[in-house]
């Protein structure tokens, strides 16, 4: 790889995919890794098409970089060199889901889970700036290795106000393309939500939903066949079916989606997901939100396969530390190099004050990252930690999801099938943007208050609940004083 613009050089090439080469390579205007995609158009292809995919490039390179989220890979520099497009982006220490499947084999219902709610996070906010994916697959999902979850490749993704490529065919991945992409009838967010179910269906399977011996078998498969049940997705199989469906108006919108891989990503049962209804919001109430999922999530950063990017492969060797500027101090960690245990941050007094009677906390979800008390009148805490990611510091990625927290509830306010979100209202006494937002359930029939606030590198919800849908002042009194005193014993510890 030649030094590109003047301050890209190349430290050692990562893979090749189908569309070029990824370069780990040193940024020596900033002092740091980057990953740069060099897209190699072959000799041989017809002007039209070589013009078709630089074009494919730059339309990945836009999309990203409309996109300021954690869970995305950031896109830094895009350079017209040699004849050919190089773009410059954040680079990731791991693999992709597809990687971890085929050397791990099939994972747990309640981690893939977690995968589809950072997976659903990124592709709500692209779907917000018009923007559609369409080709979530497990390739294009990258597992750093502290477990950070991102969404890369936006290489055939369209965009509002793009002018549309003008390649004829298919464009996507077989057995992820949804029904009405292969139909030509519509191109929608339904159908990224309807490739992340078959996405998570092929993780915690280990096969694909319509794997066939040939692409032609396959797409038959998505057009006509039902997707046959898991057989190791538990609670999450339910699901993975209603995210299958063939006609987008049959499957669940994103509130009831969130809402079922919350529960399932806890160890719970999902309440059944309700199909979206044309006349009403997109983002419809759940039960509650949790647009950060059960993840000790510290962003890094990445860089796709295939067509996107590559990533280090990882789990199996050390990766070398990547390179800061000499002159720059390391980010800082925050306060909280582990995250506490939830149901230590309560005492058995404290909680019996807000439920009665309560017993000692239960551990839910991987790593046991929430605790719950009470049954139907119930407390719930639930932890995030996370790690500096490139030049920003434990606490900066922390606030940059507490944000993207805030947005997602703010969108989802209103009354749908479920129940109702009322709106977000600010917190005093907890933490700096801290915010609440009351809602009603009409399948579990309770009604409950949930508090998000930040501490250091730490993001924590505290949820509150009791039975019947009427919102009293107790549930937000107690919902407050919940979070104020587990505030109060984060602040206690060093």
């Amino acid at each position: 790889m030649p030094l590109l613009a003047g301050r890209y050089r190349a430290v050692e090439r990562l893979g090749e995919g189908g569309m070029g080469v990824v370069w780990r390579a040193h940024d020596e205007m900033l002092h740091r890794e980057v990953a740069v995609k060099e897209v190699r158009l072959s000799p041989h292809l017809p002007q039209a098409q070589r013009e078709e995919m630089r074009e494919r490039t730059m339309r990945e390179a836009r999309a990203a970089a409309r996109l300021g989220h954690p869970g995305i890979v950031a896109v830094h520099d895009v350079v017209a060199q040699d004849d050919r497009p190089w773009i410059v982006m954040d680079l990731v220490r791991g693999r992709s889901l597809d990687q971890a499947v085929k050397q791990d084999g099939p994972l747990p219902p309640s981690r893939v889970a977690m995968i589809g709610l950072a997976v659903l996070d990124a592709l709500v906010l692209a779907h917000r700036h018009g923007i559609m994916h369409r080709d979530v697959k497990p390739a294009n999902i990258m597992i750093a290795h502290d477990g950070t979850v991102l969404l890369t490749d936006f290489g055939i993704a369209t965009m509002e106000d793009d002018p549309a490529l003008t390649s004829e065919g298919l464009v996507g991945s077989p057995g992820y393309i949804a029904p009405e992409r292969l139909r030509g009838t519509e191109d929608g967010p339904a159908a990224d939500l309807w490739s992340l179910g078959a996405t998570l269906y092929t993780a915690v399977e280990g096969r694909a939903p319509f794997h066939r011996p040939m692409p032609v078998a396959i797409l038959g498969a998505v057009l006509t066949q039902p997707a046959p049940p898991p057989q190791r997705a538990g609670y999450l199989g339910p699901v993975l079916l209603a995210m299958l469906e063939k006609n987008p108006r049959d499957r669940p919108g994103v509130a009831e989606l969130r809402a079922a891989l919350q529960q399932v990503s806890r160890g719970m049962p999902p309440a059944p997901p309700a199909p979206p209804v044309a006349t009403e919001p997109v983002g419809r109430p759940d039960r509650r939100r949790v647009p950060v999922p059960a993840l000790a999530l510290g962003a890094v950063a990445v860089v796709g396969v295939a067509a996107g990017a590559f990533v280090l492969l990882g789990g199996r060797q050390p990766d070398p530390a990547p390179r800061p500027a000499p002159s720059a101090a390391a980010p800082a960690a925050g306060r909280f190099p582990t995250a506490p245990a939830p149901c230590e941050l309560l005492t058995i007094g404290q909680v019996r004050s807000l439920v009665p009677g309560a017993a000692a906390g239960t551990g839910t979800g991987t790593d046991e990252k929430s605790c719950v008390w009470g049954d139907d009148r119930q407390v719930r805490l639930e932890i995030n930690r996370f790690d500096p990611a490139g030049r920003r510091s434990g606490p900066e990625v922390a606030q940059e999801f507490l944000l993207s927290a805030r947005s997602t509830t703010q969108a989802d306010a209103g009354t749908g099938l479920v129940g109702t979100v009322r709106p977000l209202q600010n917190v005093t006494g907890v933490g700096k943007d801290s915010f609440s937002y009351d809602s009603t359930n009409k399948v579990l029939e309770n009604a409950s208050t949930t508090i998000t606030f930040r501490s250091s590198n730490l993001l924590v919800e505290v949820y509150y609940a009791e039975p019947g849908r009427r919102l009293t002042p107790r549930i937000r009194q107690n919902a407050l004083k919940a979070a104020r005193l587990v505030s109060e014993e984060l602040n206690s510890r060093d």
